[in-house]
């Protein structure tokens, strides 16, 4: 009957990650190669967090090297403005629309009342949200940040 070697200290992702870097002393590694060479688990273990790594190594961000296009400027300067005018007009015009068809509209004034209290409410709470998002935006640290 062949005795199996005792593993009182399992490998951590810790230390898997350790050895892959290299900053494990002697003892510590031969350790490590000891669990590798008995366990093909760990070995998948050491296989996914060597990928790993060498994914995020091949990561690269430059925030700074964004450079500005003509489009950049088109959108900031044309698009931009004229789709803001279109999305207003287009509300005033179903507001406009919409209070004119419910006031014609057949039902006790008490529904028209509630309903009118409720949709003015809504439309007061997100126009003090837009407004209050509107002033914070020049102070905003996030405002220039690239995807």
């Amino acid at each position: 009957m062949s005795k199996q070697p005792d593993r009182l200290h399992p490998v951590t992702p810790d230390e898997l990650m350790r050895y892959l870097d290299g900053e494990m002393s002697p003892e510590e590694r031969r350790r490590v190669d000891a669990e590798l060479d008995r366990s093909t688990e760990l070995q998948r273990e050491v296989a996914v967090y060597r990928n790993m790594k060498h994914e995020m190594q091949d990561l690269h961000f430059h925030p700074g090297s964004h450079q500005s296009s003509v489009w950049d400027r088109v959108n900031t300067h044309v698009n931009r403005p004229i789709g803001w005018g279109l999305v207003v007009i287009g509300v005033a015009i179903w507001m406009v629309y919409g209070s004119w068809v419910f006031a014609t509209s057949p039902g006790s004034v008490w529904e028209k009342l509630g309903t009118g209290g409720v949709a003015i409410g809504v439309l007061m709470l997100l126009t003090s949200v837009i407004w209050e998002r509107y002033r914070e935006f020049p102070s905003d640290p996030y405002k220039d940040v690239q995807r």
